[in-house]
């Protein structure tokens, strides 16, 4: 009760203002298509976003208002039609200014550590922070198939169930079998074209892992929804009910 009472002030005492609205809609493509009704509630998930998360930034990272809002427009989108409860398992959005080096550890089956460092994006984990790097941020929303933004809230919609498996905690309109079925067969044959070298229309980056495969997947769900159904119907049709969102039909119209 009180926080749909204090979520309806915030809503009607600093809904995003108009001109920053505005701004936001012409600089992200993938919001097109959208329906009034649509963009209403997406535009009150967002302002609800800015006062629910807290923001932080490293280094010398300018982090306006603004900037902000563009982080949670686009981390707001996936949840359009499922609420931004969805999202309660973490509170934090990090900000850095561009690429960062992650270290990382792995013990092999003969109890080698192996040890190496990789540049990221973004970052989740359970309870932790969202990660991202601003200069990314930037690059994400013009419908060319990158959105570290997204990506990043798919790891979060993943672990909602404390695993990272590529499947999130599905709601009774997708069947889990279904999804096992789907993602596996696709993220399979995916790892296949890509050890084939063969030319692909999906960042690579998909074929690390299952995770990895989903939160891909996602991207391209988003950014061009065209492409994930031509090279994976079933995929594309097992998030188009779990995320109870049509982009392609957006896309065609």
């Amino acid at each position: 009760m009180f926080r749909r009472l204090r979520r309806t002030r915030i809503l009607r005492e600093r809904l995003l203002v108009e001109d920053t609205w505005s701004s936001l809609l012409s600089e992200h493509p993938i919001l097109s298509g959208l329906s009034s009704e649509e963009l209403s509630r997406l535009r009150e998930l967002a302002t609800l976003f800015l006062h629910e998360k807290i923001f932080e930034r490293r280094g010398d990272q300018e982090l306006d208002e603004y900037r902000k809002a563009v982080i949670a427009v686009q981390a707001c989108l996936p949840v359009l039609n499922l609420g931004l409860d969805w999202y309660r398992n973490w509170r934090t959005v990090v900000v850095v200014p561009d690429v960062f080096t992650q270290e990382h550890q792995e013990w092999d089956d003969a109890g080698v550590v192996h040890e190496w460092e990789e540049e990221q994006s973004g970052e989740s984990w359970d309870r932790g922070p969202m990660v991202l790097s601003w200069q990314d941020v930037e690059a994400s929303g013009w419908g060319d198939g990158y959105n570290v933004v997204i990506h990043e809230a798919a790891h979060k919609l993943d672990l909602l169930d404390g695993q990272v498996n590529g499947r999130p905690a599905l709601h009774e309109g997708v069947n889990a079998g279904e999804w096992y079925e789907g993602f596996s067969g696709a993220f399979t044959d995916f790892q296949k074209r890509a050890r084939r070298r063969k030319k692909l229309r999906i960042d690579d980056y998909a074929a690390e892992n299952d995770a990895e495969f989903f939160a891909v997947a996602c991207e391209y769900f988003f950014e061009q929804p065209l492409v994930l159904a031509s090279e994976y119907p079933q995929v594309y049709r097992l998030l188009a009910a779990f995320f109870r969102q049509d982009p392609a039909a957006r896309r065609k119209a």
